[in-house]
């Protein structure tokens, strides 16, 4: 059956660097497989209980969810079940895109989460683990709630923004993985790239 990754088909990640969790749907007569980070609480959700999606959300994706929910530490994603379907084509054209575009590095960096009115910043290590024009994997000492906005500094004049998309921590040892999706515009974000990489 064909099996789904969310991660590559909403542009969060490219690879399962976890276990494999798969989730068998039947849609429309149709069996298909969600892999999945982890398999969470079952719950019951009336179509009371969502909101619509935050504006935060791309058009491209906005078709696949059909509202969210609001939980103690973050939102509940409800996906359109019939919706998964058309994942497939999207999920095989992210995976060649990004075969093109992600680099694999090992980047000393630091990161800061706002600055106050004077420019000021408390900038943390961090190291950048590989790098796109979509967003970048780094390695940091604390966790990150998903929609943090971030500023990534690489070197002076070499610095990103993105938001915090995924979390994960690193088995026996102190500290996560963490996604960010960069917030500037291509074009900006390939010129920055490109500096970053000729280091």
């Amino acid at each position: 059956m064909p099996v789904i990754d969310l991660g590559i088909a909403f542009n969060i990640k490219d690879k399962a660097d976890r276990e494999h969790n798969v989730i068998i749907l039947s849609i429309s007569n149709r069996i298909i497989g969600i892999l999945v980070d982890v398999i969470g609480t079952i719950m019951d959700i009336n179509d009371e209980e969502l909101e619509k999606p935050p504006s935060t959300i791309s058009q491209e994706n906005i078709k696949y969810i059909s509202g969210v929910k609001r939980l103690e530490n973050g939102l509940l994603v409800h996906l359109v079940p019939e919706s998964l379907i058309d994942l497939r084509d999207r999920q095989r054209s992210s995976v060649e895109k990004r075969m093109f575009t992600r680099k694999e590095t090992d980047i000393s960096g630091h990161y800061c989460l706002s600055a106050d009115n004077e420019g000021n910043a408390a900038w943390l290590p961090c190291r950048v683990l590989d790098v796109s024009l979509g967003g970048m994997k780094i390695m940091m000492e604390s966790h990150l709630n998903i929609g943090t906005s971030v500023i990534i500094s690489i070197q002076e004049g070499k610095e990103l923004e993105g938001m915090i998309v995924w979390s994960k921590s690193i088995q026996e040892q102190e500290g996560f993985y963490t996604g960010v999706k960069f917030t500037d515009p291509p074009d900006v974000v390939n010129e920055k790239i490109r500096k970053i990489m000729e280091i």
